[in-house]
């Protein structure tokens, strides 16, 4: 196999990935309920940067307080979302952040953001959608 048709495989499973992604969780946000939920806790870790040992990272995790039916109060570690500053950003003065979670799995619980949930699978599209418009382009320009 040559080495462009290999490129072509990698960057191809890369998109398609990254689209079956991006609709799994655009079913997730069809059907989940959206609210405000109060931050309670942020679990802090930090995390060693493997190319260099003397940097590391600190990540946070938010932990939150939602009430369910009979306003019984459950706290739940938001899923995929580490704090930072986007994260950050998303807190308003009163100590809440826009969260959804799926009532039918109610301890998934993701920061109600597009920025938040679609970063990652458009990051794995992206390469495949530049690869696309350089073969139509290598392709149009031949």
């Amino acid at each position: 196999m040559s080495t462009f048709a290999t490129l072509a495989a990698i960057v191809g499973v890369m998109f398609l990935g990254g689209i079956v992604w991006a609709v799994q969780i655009q079913r997730f946000v069809r059907n989940a309920v959206h609210v405000r939920a109060k931050i309670v806790d942020r679990l802090d870790a930090t995390v060693a940067n493997p190319d260099t040992s003397s940097q590391s990272a600190s990540v946070s995790r938010y932990v939150v307080e939602l009430a369910d039916h009979g306003n019984r109060k459950r706290r739940v570690p938001l899923t995929g979302a580490f704090g930072g500053s986007i994260a950050d950003k998303l807190v308003t003065s009163d100590n809440t952040i826009p969260v959804i979670y799926d009532p039918r799995h109610p301890d998934i619980v993701r920061i109600n953001s597009p920025w938040t949930l679609f970063f990652a699978p458009m990051f794995l599209c992206a390469p495949g959608v530049l690869f696309l418009v350089l073969v139509a382009y290598v392709w149009i320009n031949a």
